[in-house]
């Protein structure tokens, strides 16, 4: 294992280990009964929580759920469970997320806990103050991504270990949207006002929406996909792409995260649509196909063109 060359407050560390062995199991249940519906704790039941249990804060709070939040997290492949929790800069709420791994596919389509957190708050229009983690250890796939789309370089990163860094500690000089002449993500912007689809189509509206939001300056894509559960709920999710290229993130991939933040499964999908433009650099068709595949193979795929 690598030297790890930063120092842990050992005090925040015995407090955590101190509060865990006494009040884990209320804590998760009740916590865990807040997140059930969404994968959201709001910030009124953060302070509940914190009053409840005698925390300090928010930030003491996020420290004691990377646990809680592995619930969310499908490593089927190595069996390595990562529990990530995010603080909403808009809305001072929790989400919780995790890592996802997907049987008869290829290692390029995992997804991290920490993307999984910054894809979830890209999809609700939000950035993150802080992230949690069971160690706040990022790998560099995962530090780019978060320099792009989690909202600051001044992000912190937390864990119960005692750690409290900002990613910029990590990742002090990184590749930025400027080089490729982009000024980057904006959370909740609307990015192409003007796609058009052919009325008829299952889950337009749903794709429509996902798709203006789409983060796509480089290849002019902006790619959308939307799941029709048997319960007749859509869950959508848009393309977000990275100055780096690879991590970047398919439609289909962000639409999964926020199927699971829901509580949903590959077994409740009937239907999964896909919507890109013609004659792109890229297109996200194979990929989702093969995704499609391993993570609901009974359901129905099918493929759209936005309008030129």
């Amino acid at each position: 294992m690598s030297a790890n060359p930063f120092a842990a407050d050992k005090r925040i560390a015995r407090r955590c280990e101190e509060i865990l062995s006494q009040s884990s199991p209320a804590l998760f249940e009740r916590a865990g009964a807040m997140a059930f519906a969404d994968g959201v704790i709001s910030a009124a039941d953060c302070t509940h929580l914190i009053d409840e249990f005698g925390l300090e804060d928010k930030i003491e709070l996020m420290r004691l759920l990377p646990q809680l939040a592995r619930r969310y997290a499908r490593p089927v492949i190595s069996g390595f469970e990562v529990g990530a929790v995010g603080l909403e800069r808009e809305t001072g709420s929790l989400l919780l997320g995790g890592n996802m791994e997907f049987s008869g596919t290829h290692l390029r389509l995992t997804i991290h806990g920490e993307t999984c957190l910054a894809a979830r708050a890209f999809s609700r229009g939000t950035t993150l103050v802080a992230i949690a983690l069971g160690e706040a250890h990022p790998c560099g796939h995962c530090r780019q991504f978060l320099s792009e789309f989690a909202g600051a370089p001044s992000l912190r990163l937390i864990d119960p270990l005692g750690h409290d860094l900002a990613l910029a500690d990590l990742l002090p000089w990184p590749f930025d949207p400027a080089y490729l002449g982009d000024e980057g993500a904006v959370a909740g912007r609307i990015c192409w006002p003007d796609l058009v689809l052919a009325d008829g189509i299952a889950c337009r509206a749903e794709l429509l929406a996902a798709g203006r939001l789409a983060h796509a300056p480089y290849t002019k894509n902006p790619a959308a996909a939307a799941l029709r559960l048997a319960d007749g709920r859509i869950i959508s999710g848009a393309a977000i792409e990275s100055v780096a290229y690879n991590p970047s993130m398919d439609p289909l991939e962000v639409a999964i995260i926020n199927l699971v933040a829901l509580g949903g499964k590959g077994d409740d999908v009937v239907e999964i649509h896909l919507a890109e433009r013609r004659d792109r650099p890229v297109s996200h068709a194979r990929r989702a196909v093969l995704l499609a595949e391993a993570f609901a193979p009974q359901a129905r795929f099918a493929s759209h063109f936005w309008k030129d």
